[in-house]
């Protein structure tokens, strides 16, 4: 199936109509979209390259209840999560193992939880029958 090429401006009267852009190829060439204007096709499942994309930082308001600088924290909100439903458990195990682990990367933590998982999941298996 071709796909029509339109404008963005074509695109735009077109989602304001109530109208779908399905079927049709949007052309970004050599042309700016304004931000509201981007978020409106993104609204509509058009992914909007982002070197097409135009704003002025003039034009963005401060906010006034901050002042200083913005600093990038690392932060990982499931990570965080994660740490809360962690239990911690001690194995002993054989030099030869350890040295094996080592060798071949493997991360224990995550071994663990999917050989427990896969146990589990066995046994619910196994029960229902």
């Amino acid at each position: 199936m071709t796909k029509n090429n339109i404008s963005v401006a074509e695109a735009l009267k077109r989602l304001e109509s109530g109208q779908t852009l399905s079927g049709f190829s949007i052309d970004f060439e050599r042309i700016k979209i304004e931000a509201l204007d981007v978020m409106k096709l993104s609204k509509a499942g058009v992914n909007v390259p982002e070197e097409a994309i135009f704003y002025d930082d003039d034009d963005i308001a401060p906010d006034e209840a901050f002042e200083g600088n913005w600093q990038r924290i690392d932060y990982d909100p499931i990570q965080e999560l994660d740490s809360q439903t962690q239990t911690e458990v001690t194995i002993a195990l054989r030099k030869e193992v350890r040295q094996w682990i080592a060798e071949e990367h493997i991360h224990l933590n995550r071994l663990i939880e999917i050989l427990i998982d896969g146990f589990y999941q066995s046994q619910k298996v196994a029960k229902e029958k």
